[in-house]
Formats: C-alpha cells, structure tokens, sequence
C-alpha cells in the first residue's frame, strides 16, 4: 500500500486487480475490492490504519469478478454502472466455477475461500456519470465503456489521480473478450482530456499519461493487424494464431501462459468480429451507393 497523493492509496500487491482508497476527514472511499475475502479483510485493516475509518462507498470501476465480488466484504454501499448490475445479481454456479477455475492452476490455497463468497450486487448505480462531493474533494465515476459494457473510471479532480479500471493496462496483456474495440480507443481519448497526473490502471504499477499512449499504440496495432487479416479473407482462428506474437511483448509467467493465450486468442476473436461487421457495413453502403448512380 503506498500514497500516491494526499489521503489517496494504492496497493496493487492483491490477487485480481489494483484497489484504491480516498482517506478524508468523513470516512474513506474505496476503488474496487480484493477478490478473495481474507485478502479483502486485510484491505480493510491498511484503510483503517491510515484513518479510513468509517467506509462511506465502495466505487467499482467494472463487474467483473477480480473488480466486483469482493465489495461484498466491506460494510459499505458499492457503487457501479448500470450495465454492470445485473451481472452480480445473477451471478450463478456456472460464473462461480469460471472464476475458481482460474484460481486453480495459479492460486489452489484461496479455492476454498472463493467457493463459500457471498455476492451482493451494487446498492448505486448510475448511468452516465456519478459525481460525490466530500469535503472539498470532488470524486467523478463516469462509464466508459471500451473493456466491458461496465467499465469506469474514478477520478479525483483536485489530486489529478485516476484510477482508470481495466481501461488501462500496465504489463499485462489487455482483454477485449467482452469488449468493443472503437469505444475502447474513445474512451482512451476522454482520459487523455482530463489530463490526470497519476493514472492507477486495473493491472499493474501506476503511471501517468504515458500509460495512455501505450495503451492506445497497442490497440491501434492490434487494429491494423486485424484489419489486413480481414480484408485477405483469413478466418478468425489463424487470424488469431497470425496475431498472438503480440502476446510475446508482454512478461507472462509460464504458470500463466495458456490462459494468457486463450484469453489473447477471444480478444482477437472479438476484434475480428468487430471489424468484419464493419467491413460488411461499408461494403453494403458502397454497393447501395453504386446502385443509387
């Protein structure tokens, strides 16, 4: 855990994702929440060591579960986008299993803690943006959409700190499975326009701007990529095999590999299916366009 501005933490040493708390004279606002439940209790005894006491929201940058499941651990509201609810409130055996399964192979000793974890859906949720006043620090969650349908991002205006959610990746490879690529490299510009001093992403150290600009270079490269594959007709399995030297930029433990690369080959998938849609589109509106003359 270490301070990144004044009464504004990150510890990024969790299973799962980074989290973050915002310490002020009221109480502490928390940025997602560790997966497993010990891990979580922990979190609450660092927050509480440096005055975060009482918790007033837990604010949660995605539903995915390494962000969402562990806000159930904390005795305070969780806050995320709407988008985001009604996948924690019906979050079935079969999401459950997906999630040890992923713990198995990496982390065996917190199966048993993750199998018995209470899910509560967010008690708040907004649409667009969500805006908490709190003894002069203004804290913004606004959706950005990109990663996940859900994906957020929490800024704290007077500080310039951005915990930018799975918007941003640091060292680790990105995932697109449940993503839209365009809106991704959208939202990558909004970030750029706030022009935050620290940027916290889901995963890995904290940055700066320049953590913007990775992550758009690698995006738009794997854009390119894609996108000559498409057009010479390659289906979308070799054109994920075609892709994945994009993968070997990235330092993944070997424990990690294979998931790594089944996860690296869905993003693929789902960028192809993205730009193929939109291949078909403009092929569509030139032949309309052509029948008109």
């Amino acid at each position: 855990m270490r301070e990144i501005a004044t009464g504004v933490y990150v510890a990024e040493d969790y299973l799962g994702a980074n989290v973050g708390c915002v310490v002020m004279d009221e109480g502490a606002v928390l940025v997602d929440a560790p997966i497993v439940p010990s891990q979580a209790r922990d979190w609450r005894e660092r927050v509480r060591a440096v005055g975060g006491d009482p918790l007033l929201y837990v604010l949660l940058t995605d539903s995915h579960p390494n962000h969402a499941l562990g806000s159930s651990q904390f005795d305070a509201p969780a806050v995320a986008n709407e988008r985001g609810y009604r996948p924690l409130d019906r979050f079935t055996p079969t999401m459950r299993e997906r999630v040890l399964d992923g713990f198995r192979d990496t982390a065996p000793e917190v199966v048993d803690e993750l199998a018995d974890m209470e899910v509560v859906p967010p008690q708040i949720t907004f649409d667009r943006d969500l805006v908490f006043y709190l003894n002069g620090n203004t804290i913004r969650l606004q959706r950005l959409g990109g990663h996940s349908p859900a994906s957020s991002a929490v800024l704290l205006e007077e500080s310039g700190v951005l915990f930018a959610g799975d918007v941003i990746f640091n060292g680790i490879p990105p995932f697109l499975g449940h993503g839209h690529l365009g809106e991704w490299l959208q939202a990558l510009q909004v970030i750029r326009g706030w022009a935050p001093k620290v940027v916290v992403p889901g995963h890995g150290p904290a940055g700066d701007l320049a953590l913007v600009d990775s992550m758009e270079d690698f995006l738009l490269r794997l854009r390119a990529g894609v996108t000559d594959l498409v057009a010479e007709g390659r289906s979308r399995a070799e054109t994920a095999t075609r892709m994945l030297h994009l993968l070997d930029e990235f330092e993944v433990d070997e424990i990690w590999r294979k998931r790594a690369e089944r996860a690296f080959r869905t993003s693929v998938g789902r960028v192809y299916e993205e730009l193929k849609k939109s291949r078909l589109a403009d092929d569509s509106d030139r032949e309309a366009e052509e029948t008109e003359e």
